[in-house]
């Protein structure tokens, strides 16, 4: 029944929602509801108003949301792949936090875009260069592919000597829609076209394709922001010197008109001295010498 669904809505019990219905029909001197059997339908006087009622509170959602927005309280909502969000974001969103502790971060995880104004969305972070019009972006950070595996794996198998010995070792998959590297990009650039990888786990993403590889299911695609901090961590190593671009690199998007309101602003700024710390990070640790393999 209708009123059972928005008592449900609204917590509280349905007799409550009845005595409301009642005390608005009196109130205003029209009848808006008739009971059909079990269920509860509009008069024509209540389609009449439903329009009228709708629009009301949608202005007042968008006034309450505009001035939220212009303000450095409240919410900002974050739309993100779970990838993303576990392996770089979330590690890093305290110092945000520290520095802004009147915004709160409500982060919702997807593999698919959202429609940022439909779903109340104050911004995106986007694997792959999102043309879609009416959007603002600001690219975050490229991408490299490389191979990794956990420390132990590799000494259990020092046999691992160079990128010809990769195809006799389990190789971890990703199985997604989004633009992710291939082994076969990653073996063509190592000059082994023609390599025959064995089976290894299909996992459907790169978060959970570098936790296979922590737990030593055999070797992965790393990508700079997911890996970074499992590398400086020790928990992966990278093999080898076959790096490949990626033709997708992080963005921050926003529906234009949107990416100066102050809470976009600052964690935009935020987002860009957080890439360049992982750049920096990241180019340090290319620069050592990788656990005793070349390609």
């Amino acid at each position: 029944m209708v009123t059972s669904r928005a008592a449900d809505e609204l917590h509280v019990t349905q007799s409550a929602v009845s005595h409301q219905i009642r005390s608005l029909e009196q109130h205003w001197g029209l009848r808006l509801f008739r009971r059909d059997r079990r269920q509860v339908k509009l008069t024509d006087n209540g389609r009449a108003l439903l329009p009228v009622v709708r629009t009301c509170f949608e202005n007042v959602a968008g006034t309450v949301r505009r001035l939220r927005d212009e303000t450095l309280n409240g919410p900002l909502r974050v739309s993100l792949l779970q990838s993303f969000a576990v392996k770089w974001l979330l590690p890093r969103l305290a110092a945000f936090r520290d520095s802004h502790p009147s915004i709160q971060v409500w982060l919702s995880t997807t593999s698919v875009p959202v429609d940022l104004e439909r779903e109340e969305v104050d911004v995106a972070i986007r694997l792959g260069r999102d043309r879609a019009r009416g959007l603002h972006r600001t690219p975050l950070m490229e991408e490299q592919a490389f191979a990794v595996c956990s420390p132990a794996y590799l000494q259990r198998h020092p046999d691992l000597k160079s990128a010809r010995d990769l195809p006799r070792h389990p190789l971890i998959r990703v199985i997604s829609p989004l633009p992710e590297a291939s082994w076969q990009e990653w073996f063509r650039d190592a000059g082994l076209p023609d390599a025959e990888p064995s089976e290894g786990v299909w996992v459907s993403d790169s978060g959970m394709a570098m936790q296979a590889a922590i737990d030593g299911q055999g070797l992965a695609l790393g990508r700079t922001a997911l890996a970074l901090d499992d590398l400086a961590a020790g928990r992966l190593v990278r093999l080898f010197d076959v790096v490949i671009p990626c033709e997708a690199g992080y963005d921050l998007v926003c529906p234009k008109g949107t990416e100066d309101k102050p809470k976009v602003a600052v964690f935009r700024e935020w987002l860009l001295a957080m890439s360049a710390e992982s750049a920096a990070t990241y180019r340090a640790l290319a620069e050592r010498a990788w656990p005793g393999r070349e390609a």
